[in-house]
């Protein structure tokens, strides 16, 4: 099929076509069983890719149909950039082998999603500690919130720049709902460290929270009570993590 369509040969992506009948109406195959063909292709460019160097970890379907993510273990962000690219590079190559073809293009059907390569970014120090992690307390972690405020106005002050930086015509394709990351990123805390913040500029004491059901905000160890005993606790997700902000204090 991939051989009959020349703007998929010549751009990586589709240029006409009509709404495919079957796309993203059904979004519950995501971390499913992955077919076998992908699967034997994507475990022989696991092997090469550790043979290379790359500490690939994970391997899962995705959203899209015939979709499929690949995560290493993190590392210095310009060898984890370089490491990506390297990855592009092998699955190509062993795709090919099974005469498979994989569609890097940020947008390669109208509609669907397309390739969600990124990179998320955080600071440490030389001992490797994370300086933007919140820990279970960042209402009083004085070191995440001054690196925190420090990204911050970076942000704010150097947006533009950022954007021009980062901006591509293919990035632009970027879907905003079920893809990672969508056109435009931001500094999204999600409502726990907003809050933190909040309390910081209006004076008061964290306790009296304008979220009413929190009395004392604990990022790490914020879990959701589903009600069944027999069920262990699950973590809660505080944020919009890897949607729309690549920053380690939501997760990443």
């Amino acid at each position: 099929l991939y051989a009959l369509r020349p703007d998929l040969k010549i751009t990586g992506r589709t240029l006409i076509g009509a709404v495919p009948p079957k796309h993203q109406q059904m979004e519950d195959h995501y971390f499913g069983r992955m077919p076998s063909r992908a699967m034997a292709a994507i475990s022989e460019a696991e092997l090469e890719l550790l043979k290379l160097g790359v500490p690939v970890k994970t391997r899962h379907n995705e959203v899209a149909p015939a979709q499929f993510e690949m995560a290493p273990i993190f590392e210095d962000a310009a060898l984890a950039v370089d490491h990506n690219l390297l990855t592009m590079e092998v699955l190509s190559k062993i795709a090919h082998k099974h005469k498979l073809k994989v569609l890097f293009h940020e947008k390669p059907f109208k509609g669907v999603n397309g390739s969600g390569k990124h990179c998320n970014w955080s600071m440490s120090t030389n001992l490797g500690e994370n300086l933007l992690e919140p820990t279970a307390a960042p209402e009083s972690n004085t070191k995440f919130l001054l690196f925190l405020v420090a990204v911050l106005n970076a942000v704010y002050t150097h947006g533009g720049l950022l954007r021009a930086g980062i901006a591509s015509a293919s990035n632009d394709h970027r879907l905003g709902a079920n893809e990672a990351p969508p056109g435009i990123i931001s500094v999204f805390l999600g409502t726990h460290l907003t809050d933190v913040l909040d309390a910081i500029v209006e004076d008061r004491p964290i306790a009296r929270s304008s979220i009413p059901h929190v009395e004392h905000i604990k990022v790490g160890s914020t879990t959701l009570d589903v009600k069944i005993s027999t069920m262990p606790e699950i973590s809660r997700d505080l944020t919009d993590r890897n949607r729309t902000s690549p920053f380690a204090f939501t997760g990443n």
